[in-house]
Order: C-alpha cells, then sequence, then structure tokens
C-alpha cells in the first residue's frame, strides 16, 4: 500500500517535521545555556517540554481494529497489508486474543501470558456448579498446578456423559475452556509466572508465535499478541488489530472486542463475499452502534473469484450488502477486492506451488482483476484519508500549541534581556518595577486559574458521583434493574433436559441448565447491557470535557489581556514581538489524554464474573440436598412420579440459582460502578484539569523569566555588551524561524478540512 508510505503521507509529514522542530529547539536551547550571563532555568524548563513532546509523539499509536465474522478473511486482509503471510489464518473460535501488528526495524513477536490467578480464576469460574461428585479438589479450590487437581478433573470430564457438554447440539464452551487449559498445560507450565510473563521471538523464531495463536490448548493461555513486521508500508506509529471472530461463541470475547474497539480510531469491519452480510454481523454492528462509536468504520467485502460466476454478481451482491448495511449505517463506505490476490500478488515469491496455480488462475480472470485492483486503490486512498485527516491532525494540534508556546516564549525571553541589556541603571530601574507589576499579576491570575479549576473539579465529582450512582442503582438505574429483570424473567424449558435427566444424576442435569442460563445472561450482557455502560460512560467523558473547557474560557482572555498589557508596558508600545492568537481553552482529544495518563476504561467483561460469587455449596444445600433425600424416599414409587418429583426439584434448584445470580449480579455491578467512579472517571477529571493548568501555566512562563544576572551585567564594565546583544538578536532570530516553521506546520493541517464525523 504504497499510498500509506511514510514520505507519501502528508500528515505523517506534518509528525515527522514537528520532531524535527521540537529536536532543534531542545538542541538549541542546550547550546544557547552556556551562553555568558544567561543562566537562566526558563531554558531547562523549555528543554524538559520538548522532551516530553518528544516522547509522548514517539509513543502516541493510531490503532485500526480489524472485525469481522469468523472466516470472513480478517487475517488475509491484514496480511495484505504488510505484504506477507505473517499471521496464523483460522484461528481457533475459543481463543480471546487480539493480536496487534505494526511496523518494526525486523521481525519480532511479544507474547504476553496470563498469569497463574488469571489462569486458575477462568478454570473456577467454568467449574461453577461442577458436579461435585465428579470432581473435588484439596481445598474447594482448582489450582492448575497441582497434578492431583488436574488429573482429578480430567477424569471427571471424561465421566460425565457427552450430552452434558453439549448445548444446543454445540459443545459447551466452558468444557472447551478447561480441556484446553488442561492440555496445554505441560507445554506452557515453564513459561507461565506469577505476574504473567511477556515472551519475545524474533527473525528466524518468528514463526513459532503462529503455534501459540493457531492452536486452542496454547492460545488460551495468552492475552495478547503483539507483531512488529518490517515489511509494508504502514507507517511504524499505526497498530492494526486483528480480532477475535465477532459471531464467536463465547460471550466473553465479544466483551474483550469491543473493550479493544474503545481504543481504537478507526474500524474495518471485513464481510465475506461467500456468505454476503449475516445476521451475526447486523447484530454485532448494531452493538458497535450502541457504543457510539460506529461513525469511523469502513467496509470490506473481501471476495473469492472462484465463489461468483460473473463480476455482475459480484457487483450485485455489493450492492445488497450496502442495502442491508443501511439499516444500521447508512451511506456506508464499502469496498470490494480480494485480500488473497493482493496478498498473493505482493508476495508471489514465497507462494507454495498450490497457491502459484490458484494465482495464475486467477490472472486470467481479467475483469474480476480489474475491478479489485480498482477499488483497492480505492480504499488505500480512503483509508490514507481517514489516518490522515482524522487522526494525525488531533495528535499533532496539541504538540503544535505546546511548541508553539514554548517558540514564542524564547522570542519574548531573547527581546526583554535585550531591551535590560540596552539600558542604563535609570532605565532598568524602570523596567525591573514594571516587570515586577505585572509578575504579581500573572501570579495572582495563574493562582486564581489554578483555585478555581481545582474547585471546579471537587463539584464536578460530587455532581458526577450522584449521576453514576443513579446510573447503576439496583432499583431505578437502567442496567442494574433491567439486568436483574432479565435474570427474574428467565425461563428454562425443560422439555430438553426430560431425557437427560432420566440417565444424569441430578447435580449433573443442574450444571447443564446452569450453563444454559449463564449462556443466556452472559449474552444479554455483552450485547444489550454493556454497550449502554459504555455509552454512559462516553457521554459523561464528553460532558466533563465540555465542562471543564467552560470553566476555563474565561480566563483565557483575562491571560490574552494581561499578556498584552504586559508587551505594550515593557516596550512602550513599541514591540514587534509575535502575540499568539488566544483562543478558548481545548482539552486534547479524549483518546490521546487517557492514553497519556494511563487511563483505560475498566473492563466490562468484568461484569460477567458474578458466577465467581455464586455459593455453589449454599445452593447445593438449600436446593439440592433437600431433593435428594425426597429421591431416596420415592425410591419405591413409579418412574413416572419420579420424574415428575425431580422436575419439580430442578425448578426449584434453579430458582434459587437464579436468586444467588441475583445477589452475585448485584454485588459485581457495584464493584464495577465504584471503579468507574474513582479509578476513571474521577481521574480523568484530574487528567483533564492538569492538562489545563499546565497550558495556562505555560504561558505565564514565558513572561516570568528571571532577568537577575542579566540587570547585574549592565553594571558590569568588563562585559562585552555588544557580542551578548548580538547572542541575544540571534536567540530571537532563531525563535522567530522556528515559529515561522510552526506556523506552516498548523497551516498544513488547518488547510485540510476534517470531515463532520470525527
Amino acid at each position: 500500500m504504497s499510498e500509506l508510505a511514510s514520505k507519501k503521507n502528508a500528515f505523517h509529514n506534518v509528525k515527522e517535521e514537528l520532531q524535527q522542530v521540537c529536536n532543534d529547539i531542545s538542541t538549541y536551547l542546550t547550546s544557547a545555556n552556556v551562553l555568558e550571563g544567561v543562566g537562566d532555568t526558563s531554558f531547562r524548563e523549555w528543554e524538559a517540554t520538548c522532551r516530553a513532546i518528544q516522547k509522548q509523539m514517539e509513543e502516541e499509536v493510531v490503532r485500526v481494529a480489524v472485525v469481522g465474522a469468523i472466516k470472513s478473511g480478517k487475517s488475509t486482509f491484514v496480511n495484505s497489508l504488510f505484504n506477507a503471510d505473517y499471521l496464523k489464518r483460522g484461528a481457533g473460535v475459543v481463543t480471546s486474543i487480539v493480536t496487534r501488528i505494526r511496523r518494526g526495524p525486523y521481525l519480532k513477536a511479544k507474547l504476553y501470558f496470563k498469569s497463574w490467578d488469571e489462569i486458575n480464576a477462568e478454570m473456577s469460574q467454568a467449574l461453577t456448579l461442577f458436579p461435585s461428585h465428579a470432581w473435588e479438589s484439596e481445598d474447594a479450590y482448582f489450582d492448575i498446578r497441582r497434578a492431583g487437581d488436574r488429573e482429578t478433573l480430567s477424569n471427571a470430564i471424561d465421566s460425565i456423559q457427552s450430552n452434558l457438554l453439549l448445548i444446543n447440539g454445540i459443545r459447551n464452551t466452558n468444557s472447551i475452556l478447561i480441556d484446553s487449559y488442561l492440555k496445554g498445560y505441560d507445554l506452557v507450565k515453564d513459561t507461565i509466572t506469577p505476574e504473567g510473563l511477556a515472551k519475545v521471538y524474533e527473525d528466524d523464531l518468528f514463526g513459532e508465535q503462529k503455534m501459540f495463536v493457531g492452536s486452542d490448548h496454547l492460545a488460551v493461555y495468552l492475552k495478547d499478541v503483539l507483531l512488529e513486521i518490517r515489511d509494508g508500508d504502514m507507517a511504524p506509529d499505526i497498530e492494526i488489530a486483528d480480532c477475535q471472530g465477532s459471531d464467536s461463541p463465547n460471550p466473553l470475547h465479544l466483551s474483550m472486542i469491543q473493550e479493544y474497539l474503545l481504543q481504537t480510531h478507526l474500524i474495518i469491519y471485513v464481510i465475506s463475499s461467500r456468505t454476503g452480510l449475516r445476521q451475526a454481523d447486523l447484530r454485532f454492528l448494531s452493538i458497535i452502534k450502541n457504543m457510539g462509536i460506529l461513525e469511523n468504520i469502513l467496509f470490506v467485502v473481501n471476495c473469492d473469484f472462484s465463489e461468483h460466476e460473473s463480476l455482475e454478481g459480484l457487483k450485485a451482491l455489493a450492492y445488497r450488502t450496502k442495502e442491508e448495511l443501511s439499516i444500521v449505517r447508512p451511506e456506508s463506505d464499502i469496498f470490494v477486492f480480494s485480500s488473497l490476490y493482493n496478498l498473493f500478488k505482493s508476495s508471489f515469491k514465497t507462494m507454495t506451488p498450490k497457491e502459484e496455480m490458484r494465482f495464475s488462475q486467477w490472472q486470467t480472470e481479467t475483469p474480476f482483476i480489474m475491478f479489485s485492483d480498482e477499488e483497492t486503490e480505492r480504499f488505500q486512498k480512503t483509508f490514507s484519508e481517514k489516518l490522515g485527516k482524522e487522526r494525525y491532525s488531533l495528535l499533532l494540534k496539541n504538540n503544535i500549541e505546546r511548541l508553539d508556546i514554548v517558540a514564542e516564549a524564547m522570542v519574548h525571553w531573547a527581546d526583554v534581556h535585550q531591551e535590560v541589556l540596552g539600558q542604563d541603571t535609570d532605565g532598568v530601574a524602570t523596567l525591573i518595577q514594571k516587570m515586577t507589576h505585572h509578575r504579581q499579576q500573572m501570579t495572582q491570575i495563574a493562582s486564581l486559574v489554578k483555585n478555581t479549576l481545582e474547585g471546579a473539579s471537587q463539584k464536578i465529582k460530587q455532581d458526577l458521583k450522584q449521576t453514576i450512582d443513579r446510573f447503576f442503582d439496583a432499583r431505578g438505574g437502567p442496567v442494574v434493574k433491567d439486568t436483574l429483570s432479565f435474570i427474574r424473567n428467565f425461563q428454562i424449558d425443560m422439555a430438553p433436559y426430560q431425557s437427560v435427566l432420566e440417565s444424569s444424576r441430578f447435580t449433573e442435569v443442574l450444571y447443564l441448565i446452569f450453563q444454559d442460563f449463564r449462556s443466556a445472561v452472559d449474552n444479554q450482557l455483552a450485547e444489550t447491557i454493556h454497550p449502554r455502560i459504555v455509552k454512559f460512560i462516553q457521554k459523561e467523558e464528553e460532558t466533563l470535557k465540555t465542562h471543564l473547557e467552560s470553566v476555563a474560557a474565561p480566563y483565557s482572555e483575562m491571560i490574552k489581556e494581561a499578556m498584552h498589557e504586559y508587551r505594550e508596558s515593557m516596550s512602550d508600545g513599541k514591540t514587534d514581538a509575535p502575540e499568539r492568537p488566544q483562543s478558548r481553552p481545548v482539552l486534547m482529544d479524549l483518546k490521546t489524554l487517557k492514553s497519556r495518563n494511563g487511563l483505560r476504561l475498566p473492563p466490562v467483561s468484568a461484569t460477567m464474573r458474578y458466577s465467581a460469587r455464586i455459593k455453589s455449596e449454599a445452593v447445593m444445600r438449600l436446593g439440592l440436598y433437600s431433593a435428594l433425600k425426597i429421591f431416596r424416599k420415592l425410591l419405591k414409587k413409579s418412574a413416572a412420579q419420579e420424574n415428575s418429583r425431580k422436575r419439580r426439584a430442578l425448578k426449584d434448584g434453579f430458582k434459587r440459582i437464579k436468586i444467588e445470580t441475583e445477589r452475585s449480579m448485584i454485588a459485581q455491578f457495584r464493584d464495577y460502578q465504584e471503579n468507574v467512579k474513582f479509578q476513571h472517571l474521577f481521574r480523568l477529571i484530574d487528567a483533564m484539569v492538569d492538562q489545563l493548568n499546565e497550558d495556562f501555566q505555560a504561558q505565564f512562563q514565558s513572561y516570568s523569566a528571571d532577568t537577575s544576572k542579566m540587570i547585574d551585567m549592565v553594571k558590569e564594565t568588563h562585559v562585552d555588551k555588544e557580542r551578548l546583544l548580538d547572542d541575544l538578536r540571534k536567540t530571537g532570530d532563531t525563535a522567530r524561524n522556528y515559529l515561522t516553521r510552526i506556523k506552516q506546520l498548523r497551516r498544513t493541517i488547518d488547510d485540510t478540512p476534517l470531515p463532520i464525523n470525527k
């Protein structure tokens, strides 16, 4: 994708130029700080600001999520972006990892493994209400590191009837999870640590990562994968993420995809031309829409030339897909091309003989190839514009403003020192009087701004606490109330369990019922409740941003007037020093602000850990034990009578499970509510206030230069004032040149209009 190459990407060029200006200023400040008589702490502070800007720009990453149904061609599409077959295609449906890919200097795979505690916690979740007669641990707590626990559990799974491991004809995801952990243990036991571990595979060993991500019983031990690839035209600060299939049977995976999507700046949704848009796609897109993040999305119909009789048929499919997409996303951007053909074309030297035959056959399909190439080119252009206009501009604007303040402060510093050095003793005394007056005024404004923002943040936190508490209130709040209502109204159809009940233990059937019930609750959480939580939090984040900006706005004009008065006073109205265009204070892009401060929304999947709270012993004691006593008395009864009593006992046991689930869910939401409050939104308020304070203080800083040493030098006779004046003029001219370059960078971004939907 040559159009994405950094040298051809205008916004990436802006970033590189901004980094260069930042480096030039930092280098100059280092050398200028040794000028005779300078010794100004401002230089060190400005240099530190430049280093911070450089570091942030190096760390800032634009994230692109590639999502879609299982077998839609997501991995092939991502491979085509990097011109080679790096990703394992067709990874298992049980794994929940997101594979992140960036461009790097060489091949490198970094695999992040779960800790022992995380693994055991997942196993404990899967073992909730697992029949106790089939498995028992030493202390009622499963630890996969204990050989006895693994052996007992493995035997228990083998002993349970196969129909208990199926839900509606599909294998129970919990049984797959347990089985995968047990089978993979011996291969990874020496790698897992108590704290979690990241293992790196470089160069020739890079291919070993496919062994982990392509096998369920190894991938289950992973929580994240980051690949660095040297090929392709992708800029190194762009991250492409290959996400798990959106139609994964495990609702927890859907929640994990949602969590990554909250960090992304662009979504690419891949649809297979073999199947077209399916109900699972529409359901997932509706979830994204309900989260409020459907604006920045591109749709790719990944076509297989062999599946279509004619180009007209393919175009008809594309038109139909666009019409169907309009239900959730009117006027969707849709692109139709073959990712596999693009991959073959870019990596023809490494194709297998079978792939060569397929590629040769496709090359005879001229209409398909021409259409696919045109669509690929159109996609590349749109993709590049989306990343550039909508992301680089937002990421860079704040840094441009910060660097502009530093350069303008350098100009002012040079001008003031020239003014001081050109005065006699009486003139210096007058300047000192003026500067002292204005510094006091600036200090008062700075203190007022800081106190106002801190006071506002406390009031905002009080109001926000009430808003959050109302939203998560178990009686009146929408999410908890609706979740509890779903649990209470959920009914189990006992008919499918009739045959199982006759041939299985009572506890085994209850476990199967609980798995069906939990699957339904988890789906409700992932598809309905979580999107509402995410949308609520995002709305509150935007409200906080708008509120704090409005609180700070009046002080922006006050600062502008104070600075203008200061400049006028210092130069008696004759100054040609630049005056920064002062606008209302604007907080940086929320994703950037949260990233810089290490803030992430508490994982919504945490609400799905409710089953760990269910007291299986209490359920057994209150429901099952009494039921089993009944069964013993019924041994002399007829089979029909016994089964009737069993069904009633199952309903009673299930009722008690629902009660326990309600209690667990309330507690789980309460924990999540407090995390949202104290670990996310309150910390975000603090980060916003800090940024506004830093922006204001940076403006004050440029007008509080310490000229005491220069004033002392006015009285000295041995100082070469002409040479020092020349050095100061050069400093001012150099800083003005930086301002010119910064102004040009700002114009480059401003002259390229942003789309309405950001």
